[in-house]
């Protein structure tokens, strides 16, 4: 149960940083500093940066928290397609299917 404890002590430290200090160019836009600990298993963000490629862009991503953090790793997915101009469909399937 201590260990539970400090793992929950530890998320409400990272979640007051998240929203304190973001990172450049990222927002929560579902955290809030009522945010119940409890019940997060998942982070909303979205990401742009104006010196990138992608500057116009709003990007979404989704960080699942896993049961154990931090001594196992959150998984972050995009949720926001992003083009690549060396990758055509054609490649895409070749190299995800082994067409």
């Amino acid at each position: 149960m201590a260990q539970e404890a400090r793992l929950k002590l530890r998320m409400q430290k990272e979640l007051k940083l998240l929203l304190v200090d973001p990172p450049h160019g990222a927002s929560f836009p579902t955290l809030s500093s009522q945010s119940n600990i409890t019940d997060l298993s998942s982070i909303h963000a979205q990401i742009g940066l104006e010196e990138t490629f992608y500057s116009k862009g709003i990007f979404k991503i989704k960080v699942q928290i896993p049961k154990r953090y931090p001594l196992q790793l959150p998984i972050v997915t995009f949720g926001t397609p992003i083009y690549y101009s060396n990758i055509d469909n054609g490649d895409f399937l070749k190299i995800y299917n082994k067409v």
